[in-house]
């Protein structure tokens, strides 16, 4: 197989210095918090879009789930077949919702819509969650490049963890979004060019369909168990994930038809994921059924080989040049998630914990530099993580499961639906985090449960203690020993349903202690409807103005750009940046190629040229047409 060569390392560095120069160019934009955070609502529809749907790949898509489909084969396609699903429906839950917040962070409305209590906690479990995938994500970038350019892992994640972090830094929002955009062209571009080629390897998708076996729904894979109800419980975590995760990119556009617009693009992105990141690590194990007897995989054997196989393709697949773009890719995969990431958290972290707490009467400005201080201390953390991550045999695709199937439920689930139900006390979202957490974390670290499971019980808790919340108020007001029996039932369930369905591998002390924790939860439920009651008037007319201003339509023209705020001009640019990647491209016919090498290059070229070529004269015409509108608007009177 091929190995990284000087046109390769160009392309790599000639990428770094385009996103450094992306955020330079963006940077002017920041004004205050509201521009670095959500872009002054003026991302357009399409960039937001895209740049959701990338929010959601990295290099642990070409490798910790690749590693899953080379083992698992059609199971896993149709584990990537969830995610237009879930951007539709998270989408049509949320998306004008979000939008009529106003918001600068996710969870700004949550202290108005909950209290302060519940906003503080659901910040910290969302920012674990985040950092820690974080982490993951880093991890598998730097895994794949130390054995492609032979630097040592740890050296590896300083230097990449250092460029994001540098990147995010300088362009807040409008410089992840418009990256986001170049990095989606480029990923769809190298990913739609390695499966036709990697299908011709057996012979076509004919012999790939009777090479492999039919799907299984019983699935082991590192010791981790999936079945058919781990695919369920995906649909369930990513559909309300995305409910409340895409609150950036739902309220950073001007209006609430544009939000929708958001997740519907995302949407149509997404079904393209089947195919060209499924199908290669299926033709995979096709054409290199033992990893064992391929050189490329020699050194790795023990340390989960099977998450190079899609390396392993475009190193045998595509010519120098190409494998650049390909490597570029991950880091751009990569560097979209994480800046998301850090901008994301930051806000949080910043804005919700900051200046929500510590210092209420926080200048604009200040936050900004505050938001770009926590987003250094964010990467310095992830960059710890990923060095511990990268080194563990537990594997990067368990990893990122374990992480994002125990905290999205309990806290995505009071964050998009308290949008959306009206009657929630104050203090409900508090309940539902700690019961579905501490619940679904005793059933799968406990108990060993599987993950399908496990989701079922955390979704049924938090959706239980939310939506009864006000029945549960009432009952302490008028029926209380009616709700202390209701508590002792719930423990007794609990408790009976754990003592009777332990995993096979969980210890006596560990049945006993996730027993115990049934039966310390459930009485849990009379203090917490005793705060379910406390809401004054005052802040039940604090919640009717909230939900006020939700049933209140963006004015785009007073709200987005009022006081002579003008858009910013963004296709040009991103525009003219996809088309000299284009051009970069064509640098593969210095080398000498085969038949199949030049059809991969051009067809590269020609996807880069031409959604470049279009944004470009796109921009322009724009420019053209707000210049003849500047001409003809009547002179400010005297």
């Amino acid at each position: 197989m091929k190995s990284v060569n000087i046109f390769d390392g160009i392309f790599i560095v000639v990428y770094f210095l385009i996103i450094m120069g992306i955020g330079l160019y963006f940077m002017k934009v920041n004004k205050g918090g509201k521009e670095y955070f959500t872009g002054g609502s003026m991302i357009p529809w399409w960039m937001s879009g895209i740049s959701l749907y990338m929010g959601n790949f990295s290099a642990w898509i070409f490798t910790g789930a690749a590693g899953f489909a080379y083992t698992s084969g059609w199971f896993t396609i149709l584990y990537l077949a969830v995610g237009p699903v879930a951007y539709l429906a998270g989408s049509h839950l949320t998306a004008k919702l979000w939008r009529r917040t106003r918001s600068i962070s996710p969870l700004q409305y949550i202290q108005t819509r909950y209290n302060l209590g519940t906003q503080q906690l659901m910040s910290g479990v969302i920012a674990t969650n985040f950092i820690l995938s974080a982490g993951v994500q880093l991890a598998s970038t730097c895994k794949l490049f130390a054995p492609i350019i032979g630097i040592d892992m740890t050296i590896i994640v300083l230097i990449i963890g250092s460029i994001v972090l540098l990147h995010n830094m300088l362009g807040g929002l409008w410089g992840d979004m418009a990256m986001d955009v170049v990095q989606g062209v480029v990923l769809l571009g190298i990913t739609f060019t390695v499966m036709p080629l990697s299908l011709g390897l057996i012979g076509g998708f004919g012999e790939l369909l009777r090479a492999m076996p039919p799907v299984s729904f019983d699935q082991t894979y590192n010791g981790v168990h999936y079945t058919q109800h781990w695919l369920v419980a995906i649909l369930i975590i990513t559909s309300v994930g995305f409910a409340a995760g895409g609150a950036q990119r739902f309220y950073s556009v001007r209006d609430e038809k544009s939000a929708r617009r958001v997740g519907r693009l995302a949407a149509l992105l997404a079904c393209s994921v089947p195919l060209v990141f499924g199908i290669p690590p299926l033709v995979a194990k096709v054409y290199w059924p033992d990893l064992s007897q391929v050189d490329f995989f020699k050194p790795f054997i023990g340390k989960n080989p099977q998450d190079l196989v899609f390396v392993g393709l475009v190193f045998k697949l595509l010519p120098h040049g190409l494998i650049g773009v390909f490597i570029a890719a991950m880091l751009a995969a990569t560097m979209t998630t994480l800046s998301t990431v850090y901008n994301m958290v930051s806000s949080i972290i910043s804005h919700d914990m900051y200046k929500g707490v510590i210092k209420p009467d926080l200048s604009d400005g200040a936050l900004l530099k505050v938001g770009r201080i926590t987003s250094l201390c964010l990467g310095l953390i992830v960059m710890g993580l990923a060095i511990t991550f990268i080194h563990s045999t537990f594997g990067l695709f368990n990893q990122m499961q374990a992480f994002f199937t125990l905290f999205n439920i309990p806290v995505t689930v009071p964050l998009a639906f308290g949008l959306i139900f009206r009657r929630i006390p104050k203090w409900a979202a508090l309940g539902s985090i700690l019961w579905s957490l501490i619940m679904g974390a005793a059933a799968r670290y406990l108990l060993g449960w599987d993950i399908g499971p496990q989701v079922y019980l955390s979704t049924i808790l938090s959706f239980g203690v939310l939506l009864s919340s006000s029945y549960v108020a009432e009952l302490y007001r008028t029926r209380k020993p009616l709700l202390w029996s209701i508590s002792l039932l719930i423990s007794a369930v609990l408790a009976t349903v754990f003592a009777l369905s332990p995993g096979a591998a969980a210890a006596p002390w560990q049945i006993a202690a996730a027993i115990a924790c049934a039966l310390v939860l459930g009485p849990t439920l009379v203090p917490l409807a005793r705060l379910f009651t406390r809401d004054t008037d005052e802040e039940k007319e604090e919640i009717l103005r909230f939900y006020a201003k939700l049933d209140t339509p963006v004015d785009v023209q007073a709200e987005v750009f009022g006081a002579g705020r003008r858009q910013v001009a963004t296709l040009p640019v991103v525009g003219r940046t996809i088309v000299f990647l284009g051009v970069l491209v064509g640098m593969a016919f210095l080398n000498t190629l085969g038949t199949g090498e030049t059809i991969a290059v051009i067809a590269m070229m020609t996807i880069l040229l031409g959604f470049g070529g279009t944004l470009w004269i796109a921009g322009r015409r724009v420019r053209m047409r707000e210049a003849r509108e500047i001409a003809l608007a009547p002179d400010p009177a005297p």
